[in-house]
Order: structure tokens, then sequence, then C-alpha cells
């Protein structure tokens, strides 16, 4: 048995993200570069989902699909309507590292898992220590379980722009992952070598 490796790339079928698409995939783009310049030992990974969360949020405000503050948004789950999961994971033997043993291995010890909309799926709370190998996964889902659920719009409703929001209807999931190994100073990106920018993406696909 080796070492797992866990890595997503999105790509357009088409070999030409349309501009709906591209816009999505540059809000998580930055989500994910910004998360993996702020790995160091010593972080809490919870901040590092948190730092998702908001760069997530900014970035869905600038595209006119969410109104409000970005702090007010995170605090209340809003990005979770378009990024419900956990930003990432431990990585191993196992993809999800030893998580048939539950939170343990995952959560630092005196720490639960949170049953925020925001965090509930959250992965890994604890702090990061140097030889650890984590994920970075931020991606943004149109889940219609989610988004047309009646509470969750309830809830929502004035800070979610529907109509802005239909106009993306061809952007159904973006997710770009990569492995990082924690090092004595920062952070090394192990599968660096698939690339994420937009441009190289395509010049792959249509290549």
């Amino acid at each position: 048995m080796g070492w797992a490796a866990d890595i997503t790339r999105t790509w357009p079928v088409s070999g030409k993200f349309s501009p709906t698409q591209r816009d999505i995939y540059n809000v998580v783009k930055e989500a994910h570069d910004f998360c993996i310049k702020n790995l160091y030992p010593g972080v809490e990974y919870r901040e590092i989902h948190m730092t998702a969360a908001g760069v997530m949020a900014e970035g869905l405000i600038d595209l006119g699909i969410l109104r409000g503050d970005i702090s007010d948004l995170v605090a209340m789950d809003a990005h979770a309507l378009f990024f419900p999961h956990g930003v990432g994971h431990l990585l191993g033997l196992d993809v999800h590292d030893m998580e048939d043993l539950g939170d343990l291995a995952g959560y630092a010890p005196g720490r639960v898992r949170s049953d925020r909309f925001g965090l509930g799926f959250l992965r890994l709370d604890r702090p990061l220590q140097p030889g650890m190998l984590v994920t970075i996964e931020p991606g943004f889902y149109q889940v219609p379980g989610i988004l047309n659920d009646p509470e969750r719009r309830s809830t929502y409703k004035d800070v979610v722009d529907w109509d802005r929001l239909a106009e993306f209807d061809d952007v159904r999931g973006i997710r770009i992952e990569d492995d990082v190994l924690i090092t004595e100073t920062g952070a090394e990106v192990l599968t660096a070598g698939l690339p994420t920018d937009l441009e190289a993406v395509e010049d792959l696909v249509t290549g």
C-alpha cells in the first residue's frame, strides 16, 4: 500500500469556459490560492476554511449573486449555499486519512464538530504541524436540495439575488483541489504539476 493522493480539476466540456463559468472558476481559484499562501505551522485549519469562506463570499458579492457585508454573510453561513463542504482534510494512507476513527484524527482533543450549516462538514480542526499532508479544495456548487429548500430560501432571501444567480445556470459545480505538505516554514504543493490556471486548463482540454 502506498500513500494516497486526492486531486481535482474542473474543465469545460466544450473546451472553453463560458463567461459565467469563467467568472465562477476565478472565484474558486482565488480562494484556493489564498488558502495555500496562508498555510504555515501553527495556523488553525478551521481558520483556513473560514478564509476560503470569506474569499468565496467576496467573489460572489462582486458577481452580484450575494448581497451584504462579507463578515456578516460568513457569520450567517450564506457562503455555504454554494460552498457547503469543508475546505479539505488530512491525507495519508487513506484519502480521507483515518476517518474510520470518526473525528478522532481530524479534530484536536476537546473539539467537536459544529452543527453550523457552514462548518458541519469540516473534516479537519487542528493546528497545522510540519509533516502534515492536507488537501485544499474550495468549490462552488448549485445543489438543488440546498438552493430549493424552503427554509434556506426564507433564511437567505435578502442576501441572495436569485435572478442574478439564474444567469449562472450553466455552472453546476467547480472545484480545485491540491495536496499540500506542511513544512517547517510554510507549505509545498505536491500536485502542482497539473495546472490550475484557467487558460492552461483550456489548453490541456483542446491540445
